[in-house]
């Protein structure tokens, strides 16, 4: 009855989520490994960064993966945003 202005949602292929997600968590495990074997617990916020990006995007993976409801283009937005501010919280970690 009432239409509004906004577009509809654009849906994500699944591939881009796959890849995405992907070298999010490769690179969260190799911060992760790297970062224990130079350094080991000695530095608990970076510690806490390079989890925190692993655990985040293997979750997202596996939620991807398995679920049948597909993944809107702002939710896809919102989760790399989150992603690019742990790489910055990264980069501010080492100065």
């Amino acid at each position: 009855m009432f239409e509004t202005l906004e577009p509809p949602e654009q849906i994500v292929p699944r591939r881009w989520l796959l890849l995405m997600y992907g070298i999010y968590l490769l690179a969260g495990l190799v911060f992760l490994t790297l970062g224990l074997w130079r350094h080991g617990v000695s530095q608990p916020f970076r510690l806490a960064i390079h989890t925190a990006m692993f655990l985040l995007s293997l979750t997202w993976l596996a939620t991807s993966v398995r679920s049948t409801s597909q993944t809107t283009n702002r939710q896809f937005r919102v989760r790399n945003m989150i992603m690019i501010l742990l790489l910055m919280a990264h980069d501010l970690a080492q100065m």
